[in-house]
């Protein structure tokens, strides 16, 4: 008897893989993680946490929302980031333990 999961199908990798290709990115990774445990910030909030430049985190931003990973809202002057694809915890859960590193 065969206890292995059974493959995943090559259709599904197919689509998975722009997917895990644009969160493979340090910072791209850190944004994902802190939107999955505060829901939603702004840029400036963003750049902070991720110790990076406002531009180059708008630059990641707009990245994530190309492929669909984030959604935005305008609220005033700031724009609302968030994330549409909570399944990424998974991938979060999976290279922390991987890496055997604490969230």
């Amino acid at each position: 008897m065969n206890d292995k999961l059974p493959l995943v199908p090559l259709e599904m990798l197919a689509v998975a893989a722009p997917l895990i290709r644009v969160a493979a990115h340090p910072v791209r990774l850190r944004i994902i993680d802190y939107l999955l445990h505060n829901g939603e910030a702004c840029v400036g909030d963003i750049a902070k946490m991720a110790e990076t430049e406002q531009a180059v985190t708008s630059q990641h931003l707009a990245t994530l929302r190309q492929h669909q990973v984030l959604a935005a809202r305008r609220e005033g002057q700031r724009v609302i980031y968030s994330l549409i694809v909570p399944e990424l915890e998974f991938l979060l859960d999976c290279i922390s333990s991987h890496c055997r590193i604490d969230r």
